[in-house]
């Protein structure tokens, strides 16, 4: 099966100007092991690591270090993919029993330290010189948990200062994400922070916790030169000539293929300017959908793998392409909202079904700061598309109006309705005016400033200064 190939080592690290200088000093001194953690549950982890390490400068070189809990991802595709598993883990994430499951997982996740220990202390070891700090940060909650455990026993043993950092990848408030033990709890909006707070009180608990912008890759908000914005503009007008560039990233557990075989079908009727980049990992869940668009003039397959493949030819897409449209499912891609349509980044964000409590929450994230309408209003649009009544009546014009501050909408149930509301809100011009008046984002959350594609150097100046 063709595929674009993938690169074989990024050498270009465009977050670490944006550092304070104290932050350089720390990540560059010798007596400093920087540890970057993550699990495979999903792309998201591995992503938001990836972000983290792309802002870095040339001469630290991090420490990755990969769950071996196999259990982590099988967890995770059951979730996503399964209807009664999903219903189930919903449930004990929410439901009256979501403290007692909590507290069992979390009970399971910190007993079983041996190997992570291990690791640990081979990488102090290994060193010529043994570092006096290690900074270890991580964006699943699974080796946080056993690395808070293990935390006082290897300081006591070797020697070193351990700081631990976890940044919690959705903007949602679950149990499991509280690391007791951890130095600091990073999440991405006060909302959520008092959430953890009250939570860690009634345990009776206390951890550090501040508000940081997402931690985007650096790449992802480079400007856009004259021509490439223009061809973005040309693509959503509904008389522009230029193919429409639509990017779909298949999740890790291949959720909605289906559907976007369907959605891919239904939209070339409409137009044959509909062109379609699919990233997706070569798995045997995949090799079917995969399959039926392999040979298509207007499809192109960027297939990885590994995970870290797929997220690198995903990065490699937003280089090599001026994509305008992604249909993507709102996990940690929903983030992408806060950088504006000027950028290599700036797609307009079409989000299919939410699948987990924390994805219903990113997009309540979004609504807060008006990135996307309301549920209410987004329920409207389907119902003005669907009644081919425009939007020259009072709500259609309202919503119009409001528009010029939204980086994305909610896809409606089904791949045909999907996209037929995709045709509308071409034709309607909504798409157009949506990414000519969203160029540069300047967002509060209670009087913080949100960086956008800042948000790397704000992440890594706020943990090396623990």
């Amino acid at each position: 099966m063709k595929s674009i190939p993938v690169r074989a080592a990024r050498s270009v690290r465009t977050g670490f100007s944006e550092m304070k200088k104290s932050t350089l000093a720390q990540l560059t001194d010798r007596q400093n092991l920087l540890i970057l953690t993550y699990a495979p549950a999903g792309l998201g982890h591995l992503r938001i690591t990836d972000a983290l390490y792309d802002g870095l400068p040339k001469t630290v070189n991090p420490v990755v270090l990969g769950s071996r809990d196999k259990s982590i991802q099988t967890l995770h595709r059951i979730t996503s993919i399964h209807p009664i598993g999903r219903a189930v883990f919903d449930w004990l994430q929410t439901g009256p029993l979501a403290r007692q499951a909590n507290r069992l997982y979390r009970y399971s996740l910190r007993m079983n330290t041996g190997v992570v220990y291990e690791e640990m202390v081979q990488l102090i070891e290994e060193r010529l010189n043994p570092p006096k700090k290690i900074l270890v940060v991580s964006t699943h909650f699974g080796l946080a948990h056993k690395l808070a455990v293990i935390k006082e026993r290897l300081q006591k043993e070797k020697g070193v200062r351990i700081v631990l950092v976890v940044f919690v990848s959705d903007d949602t408030f679950q149990h499991i994400w509280y690391v007791d033990g951890a130095d600091l709890l990073a999440v991405t909006s006060n909302f959520i922070k008092r959430e953890y707070a009250a939570y860690g009180e009634s345990l009776g608990q206390y951890v550090r916790i501040e508000v940081v912008s997402y931690p985007l890759n650096p790449e992802r908000g480079i400007p856009l030169s004259a021509r490439q914005m223009t061809d973005r503009k040309n693509q959503l007008e509904l008389k522009g000539k230029n193919p429409i560039q639509v990017s779909i990233p298949i999740s890790g557990a291949a959720v909605g293929t289906l559907y976007f075989s369907h959605l891919i079908a239904s939209l070339r009727e409409k137009s044959d300017r509909f062109h379609f980049h699919i990233v997706s990992k070569d798995a045997p869940f995949t090799k079917i959908f995969l399959s039926t668009l392999e040979g298509k003039p207007w499809v192109r397959l960027y297939i990885g793998k590994q995970d870290r493949e797929v997220v690198d030819l995903y990065d490699e897409l937003l280089d090599r392409e001026v994509i305008s449209l992604e249909v993507t499912k709102p996990s940690e891609q929903a983030f992408k909202a806060l950088i504006g349509t000027h950028t290599r980044g700036g797609v307009i964000l079409l989000f299919s079904e939410p699948v987990g409590s924390q994805e219903s929450d990113n997009l309540d994230f979004l609504q807060r700061h008006k990135l996307i309408p309301s549920r209410e209003d987004n329920t409207r649009l389907w119902e003005i598309a669907e009644s081919s009544a425009g939007v020259k009546t009072p709500i259609g014009k309202r919503l119009f109006d409001e528009s010029r501050t939204w980086r994305g909408v909610r896809l409606p149930k089904g791949s045909k309705r999907s996209a037929d509301f995709i045709w509308w809100m071409l034709t309607s011009g909504m798409f157009s005016r949506m990414v000519s008046n969203n160029r540069n984002i300047i967002l509060k959350d209670e009087g913080k400033v949100l960086q956008g594609s800042k948000g790397v150097a704000e992440f890594w100046d706020l943990a090396t200064s623990i």
